[in-house]
């Protein structure tokens, strides 16, 4: 476990790319006491209604991969122009940092020792906001909970969306119920190249809260 003070904790858990280190192996027992841990998150009704799956294959994991790579190509196919300087987050600071990261992520991602795919049951195309909030609200703080253990003990992820575009091919690829369960994201788990971590970019408080009423400020 690294010598980390809950706040440091808080604020150096990245989303890691660059410096995860696929070389190294990553026991199951392991990644078993990190799920540990996140299952203490809350979670709607305490109902624990939801599943995780870890691929350590890695023939699967090359296999899924290649869906996620092929689901990014379908997400920038949607961009058109919008890309490089006219895309977005391409005024954020750092941002030519995360075009890179990502890129490296894609170039190793069937290298990863192990993936996580967690699962909420049901669907939420056709819920309401409600609904939806509970849903998601259920499961996330757990997944967060995983990549902050990851992180006390010397491994890291990246969060990543990208193989939605393609989820029902990664729930053929992994027996998942695609009708009975959405998958929440991919999450490659591996060491760390160094643990030295810090906080990263992000505006001020000032700037993005109001008190006692929604205040409008800059995008």
């Amino acid at each position: 476990m690294l010598d980390l003070k809950p706040d440091e904790l808080l604020t150096t858990t990245r989303s890691v790319r660059k410096r995860l280190d696929f070389d190294r192996p990553v026991p199951r027992q392991l990644i078993r006491e990190c799920l540990e841990v996140a299952f203490q998150a809350p979670n709607g009704s305490n109902m624990n209604a939801w599943r995780w799956v870890v691929v350590d294959d890695p023939k699967l994991v090359a296999a899924t991969a290649e869906i996620y790579n092929g689901g990014l190509d379908d997400f920038i196919a949607t961009l058109g122009g919008a890309t490089g300087e006219n895309y977005t987050g391409a005024a954020v600071p750092g941002a030519e940092r995360i075009a890179t990261s990502v890129q490296h992520l894609r170039d190793n991602f069937h290298r990863s020792p192990a993936l996580l795919v967690p699962l909420l049951a049901g669907r939420c195309e056709n819920l309401n906001a409600f609904f939806q909030a509970s849903q998601w609200g259920s499961i996330i703080q757990a997944v967060w909970s995983f990549f902050l253990a990851l992180r006390a003990r010397g491994l890291g992820s990246a969060w990543t969306t990208g193989h939605m575009w393609r989820e029902k091919q990664l729930a053929e690829l992994l027996g998942i119920p695609h009708q009975q369960f959405t998958q929440v994201g991919l999450f490659p788990i591996a060491y760390t190249l160094g643990t030295d971590f810090a906080p990263a970019y992000r505006k001020p408080v000032d700037e993005v809260v109001g008190w006692n009423q929604f205040e409008a400020g800059a995008p």
